[in-house]
């Protein structure tokens, strides 16, 4: 009688035993089946990425083929000069414009102290094409204002005539297109004509007076021509 409880009771621990191992392989195929899944489905995705990828690559391929600007080193010195210069000269158009609360502050005023502190021997960057320009400029945008308003095509109309008369003046200055723009979408900053002398003419000679000073003391060949 002992016997048959000892061997019954063994039976079931087996059992038992059997069933948890079963249990835990069944466990680990679904585990190994659903990682062998989540695998072939990112595998399926990079496939669908390839073509995308060679498409990226395509476009870089043939970007790298297009001729460039050769691009010599530019010395410490110059990058420093270039800095110190654009800092000086438009801060001290914006003291002056501060301290004599006059609007000699202009948008434009930006890009030309980049021609004149950093492409300072460029044809546009000189005092003639610096003055002419954006005098020219001031002139056209406020008299297309006065005439016609701000509208899109006067602000357009303003801008292209700028160009034309910069062109056959030999007076090219690419932010001069901008003092134009300014002057018929504001009407010249709300002051009308006066607007050419201030902040135009007067913000533009303190920039070109600036910059041959500090470019002299700089030792940079600047201007390359007066007019």
């Amino acid at each position: 009688m002992f016997k048959r409880r000892k061997t019954t009771e063994v039976k079931k621990v087996i059992d038992v035993k059997f069933e948890v191992k079963e249990d835990f392989e069944e466990t680990k195929e679904d585990f190994s089946s659903r990682f062998k899944g989540v695998f072939k489905r990112s595998s399926h995705r990079e496939k669908k990425n390839m073509p995308v990828m060679d498409e990226i690559n395509r476009i870089s391929a043939f970007i790298k083929k297009l001729p460039r600007t050769p691009q010599p080193p530019i010395p410490a010195r110059e990058v420093w000069l270039s800095l110190w210069g654009a800092f000086l000269g438009v801060g001290f158009t914006a003291l002056l414009a501060y301290l004599w609360k006059c609007p000699m502050l202009l948008g434009p005023f930006g890009a030309s102290a980049v021609l004149i502190y950093g492409a300072y021997k460029a044809p546009l960057a000189q005092p003639r094409n610096v003055l002419l320009g954006h005098f020219l400029a001031a002139c056209i945008g406020v008299t297309i204002h006065d005439f016609f308003g701000a509208a899109f095509w006067s602000i357009a109309l303003g801008v292209a005539l700028a160009l034309v008369l910069m062109t056959v003046t030999y007076s090219i200055h690419p932010p001069a297109g901008a003092t134009a723009y300014v002057a018929v979408q504001t009407g010249g900053l709300g002051v009308g004509y006066m607007y050419i002398l201030n902040p135009v003419i007067l913000g533009a000679f303190i920039l070109v007076l600036f910059g041959v000073i500090f470019n002299k003391m700089g030792k940079r060949d600047y201007p390359t021509h007066w007019w």
